[in-house]
């Protein structure tokens, strides 16, 4: 094993109700909030009203930011630090997915900033003293933002996606009411999915020697296809959707590093790019490219995978049953497995691989290169 530092200091408050816990703790960082959101849905399902009522019932004011995407963008970022500089927000209450969450570490970092957000993901501005405190409301079980201090944007202009962390950015408190998931699309809750098992799956192929790590990761993974299954099938079922979001939370809050080097994460280097380059939603464009990138790296892991057919499906080892049944789940919830089944043409290839090409899209320890670019995607066709 590795030599490694445990440090999570994010609050989680989970359960029915629990937004009623609110106002008393965001009351602690102070009495102006920017309240973050996305397109609106929260307003329709009274999640936003509820948040609202907490706060104003123990007197916080409060400003409002719309429109986050579901692949946020960083001129809303820099939209939403003008707003709550000018408002004097003393803290961010993230209301919605990863997307809001990603996005408010972004404002949050770049509130004492006098310079545009992405310059923190381009590597191009110094490391911060300060953030604004967030606290973070979860309406989408996925990308495990609400405990972790991480965060991806995206620059249109660039084509890209830059991610960047700072301790900084864990939230202060985090409240996971499953209830809040309810409304949440089959499609959106079998990316959600997606995205908690690839995360899994990347802490995974790092070549040290972590055996609880690697047992968490199977069991997180199991858990996900049983739990996930019932919760694309029946939206109301609460002890699906109660699994389903404390496995997303589990899968990104550090707990799979212990005595890791980092995980490998080349292929979300990979998603990034169809993201950036046709808006195709994070988990839909990982359940394409992971398949494919197991595919063309069995040789390589086929030991890995055995202990994963035998863990998570009870195969006796064998490397191409698990790759076979990981893509077979994604299909049986809807998520898309083939670039053609998000209307990207063999005849946009040549784009993508450019595009990964001035991303650097690489893993930590499996590299890629050109002729593997074009070999995974390939695969992904």
């Amino acid at each position: 094993m590795e030599n490694f530092t445990s440090y999570n200091p994010t609050k989680v408050v989970f359960g029915k109700g629990v937004v009623s816990k609110l106002g008393k703790e965001a009351v602690k960082y102070g009495d102006k909030a920017l309240i973050l959101i996305g397109k609106g849905s929260v307003k329709k399902n009274g999640i936003l009203q509820a948040v609202e009522n907490q706060l104003d019932t123990m007197g916080i004011s409060h400003t409002l930011y719309e429109g986050i995407k579901s692949n946020p963008i960083y001129q809303d970022c820099d939209k939403a630090v003008a707003q709550a500089q000018e408002f004097g927000a003393e803290m961010i209450v993230a209301v919605g997915g990863g997307s809001v969450l990603d996005s408010a570490k972004a404002i949050a970092v770049g509130f004492y900033a006098n310079h545009s957000v992405w310059d923190f993901y381009a590597a191009q501005a110094p490391r911060p003293a300060s953030a604004l405190p967030i606290i973070s409301v979860l309406t989408l079980a996925a990308t495990g933002s609400e405990m972790n201090c991480f965060t991806v944007i995206q620059n249109d202009e660039l084509r890209t996606k830059g991610s960047y962390g700072n301790p900084l950015l864990y939230p202060k408190v985090s409240f996971l009411d499953p209830e809040y998931t309810y409304s949440v699309s089959p499609a959106y809750t079998a990316y959600g999915v997606v995205d908690l098992i690839s995360h899994c799956l990347e802490a995974y192929f790092d070549t040290s020697n972590s055996p609880l790590s690697d047992y968490m990761v199977s069991d997180i993974i199991k858990l996900a296809i049983e739990y996930g299954r019932k919760a694309v099938a029946e939206p109301n079922n609460y002890d699906a959707r109660a699994n389903v979001m404390w496995l997303a939370t589990m899968a990104l809050n550090g707990s799979l590093d212990a005595g890791k080097r980092g995980g490998d994460w080349g292929v979300h280097g990979l998603e990034h790019s169809l993201s950036a380059l046709y808006d195709v939603p994070h988990g839909a464009g990982l359940a394409i490219v992971y398949p494919a990138w197991l595919k063309f790296h069995k040789p390589q892991i086929a030991a890995k995978l055995d202990f994963l057919a035998q863990r998570v499906f009870g195969l006796d080892k064998n490397a191409e049953d698990f790759i076979q049944g990981l893509e077979a789940f994604f299909a049986e919830i809807g998520a898309p497995t083939r670039l053609s089944q998000v209307k990207v043409s063999q005849y946009q290839h040549a784009e993508i691989v450019t595009n990964f090409i001035n991303t650097r899209a690489n893993g930590q320890f499996f590299k890629l290169n050109e002729g593997v670019y074009q070999a995974i995607l390939n695969l992904m066709a």
